[in-house]
């Protein structure tokens, strides 16, 4: 587990990466997050996932995470990250 300034530096690491951008969103996603939480039994603690998700969803963006819980959202382009490298450091 890294600090909040560990996971802060990697994240920074990995967008200076090329190719890797930050997303503006068109779409707010609200319609799709609300139809999510109102389908299933999802736990309170699955809301943020389920909104980044309906998100990259009504955006047509492809999610990428190291969390494997993202799985559970139909309809989703999602990359799931292997386990951090090693060799991604902050510098």
């Amino acid at each position: 587990m890294k600090s909040t300034a560990e996971a802060s530096a990697v994240l920074k690491a990995y967008c200076a990466q090329p190719g890797v951008a930050m997303a503006e969103p068109e779409h707010d996603g609200w319609e799709i997050f609300h139809a999510i939480v109102s389908s299933t039994e999802l736990p309170a603690r699955h809301y943020t996932d389920a909104y980044l998700a309906a998100l990259a969803i009504a955006n047509g963006w492809r999610l990428v995470s190291f969390d494997r819980d993202f799985r559970r959202f139909a309809g989703l382009e999602w990359l799931q990250l292997p386990c951090a490298p090693q060799t991604w450091r902050a510098g």
